[in-house]
């Protein structure tokens, strides 16, 4: 009888062991998905720099803006230009802030600090000039808004202006809301 009991445990053992269920082994999958971002060509050389920053001091009751240029050599068309503009209206915030903007270089997206919501919308200028657009369709493109929860949503503005003969997106009064992540996607 003992051998029986034992042999019937072996073959559970063995049948329950090697099923095709590898839950318990398997990497977690993270399925929340972001936007598609416009990607910047890769900088030539051996720079490991991977964004730009400014900061000033804006009064949001008088208003105010804060600008970046940047420019660096790669691309189809030898250089990539960066502009952005973010103007803050008279009374969009009721005290005196300083305000880092920071432009990544790989995907061209803005980011502020602190975190901050606004009595009125900021407005952004976003000007990227020196991209491979090749195979987007430029009525795909749209200024949106992400969060570090994955979550994202278009946001308003007033135009997208896309050029393929210079590789140029210009985004003219992207409405900034809150401060947060904002960009281009496809």
């Amino acid at each position: 009888m003992k051998k029986k009991l034992l042999v019937i445990a072996a073959l559970i053992t063995l049948f329950t062991g090697c099923s095709e269920n590898l839950q318990v082994n398997e990497p977690q999958v993270n399925t929340t998905t972001g936007p598609n971002w416009i990607t910047l060509p890769k900088r030539n050389g051996s720079s490991v720099e991977t964004e730009y920053s400014v900061t000033k001091q804006i009064n949001g009751i008088a208003g105010g803006k804060i600008e970046l240029e940047e420019h660096y050599f790669a691309g189809p068309f030898g250089e990539v230009k960066l502009k952005v503009k973010l103007d803050f209206p008279a009374n969009c915030f009721s005290y005196t802030e300083t305000i880092t903007m920071i432009v990544d270089n790989v995907n061209g997206t803005v980011t502020y600090a602190p975190h901050m919501n606004f009595d009125k919308p900021a407005k952004l200028d976003l000007e990227i000039e020196g991209l491979d657009l090749t195979g987007i369709n430029p009525d795909s493109i749209e200024f949106v808004y992400h969060n570090p929860d994955g979550y994202y949503d278009t946001m308003g503005n007033k135009k997208i202006k896309v050029r393929f003969e210079d590789g140029e997106i210009k985004l003219e009064d992207g409405k900034v809301p809150h401060f947060s992540r904002y960009g281009f996607s496809r």
